[in-house]
Formats: structure tokens, C-alpha cells, sequence
């Protein structure tokens, strides 16, 4: 078993991640990851519950599901 770190904002693909701006309810997984031209991180996140939901969220704002034992 691998035990990773995810303080500072250290996401993987696949990660279950909650957006702190959005809804309670809405869960999603990570699929990709691009930076904006001011070097920003940006999460391209999918609908869990919703799979036509595909949206793009900055990494400061998600909070890691699994980490917490919320899933």
C-alpha cells in the first residue's frame, strides 16, 4: 500500500475532489490538467453522478474526497 501526501495542492488524474464554490452534493474525478498563462493550475473535472458534467476548476479550489473519508 502507497500512502501519498496531497497538502499543497498535489492532485493526480483520478483523484475524487469536491469544488469549494459549487454544491455540497456534486463530486468529481480529475481527467486532465492545464495551466493557464499566468502559470495557474486548472483541473479539468467530470461529473461523478453526471457524466455529460465536465468543467474546469482551479487546484486551490478543490478539496480531495478520499483523503477525508468522505467517499
Amino acid at each position: 500500500m502507497t500512502v501519498r501526501d496531497v497538502t499543497d495542492h498535489r492532485f493526480r488524474e483520478g483523484d475524487l475532489v469536491k469544488v469549494a464554490s459549487l454544491n455540497d452534493k456534486m463530486m468529481f474525478c480529475i481527467i486532465g490538467f492545464k495551466t493557464t498563462a499566468k502559470g495557474d493550475k486548472i483541473a479539468v473535472l467530470k461529473g461523478l453522478y453526471n457524466q455529460d458534467l465536465i468543467i474546469e476548476k482551479p487546484i486551490t479550489e478543490l478539496t480531495n474526497l478520499l483523503i477525508r473519508g468522505q467517499l
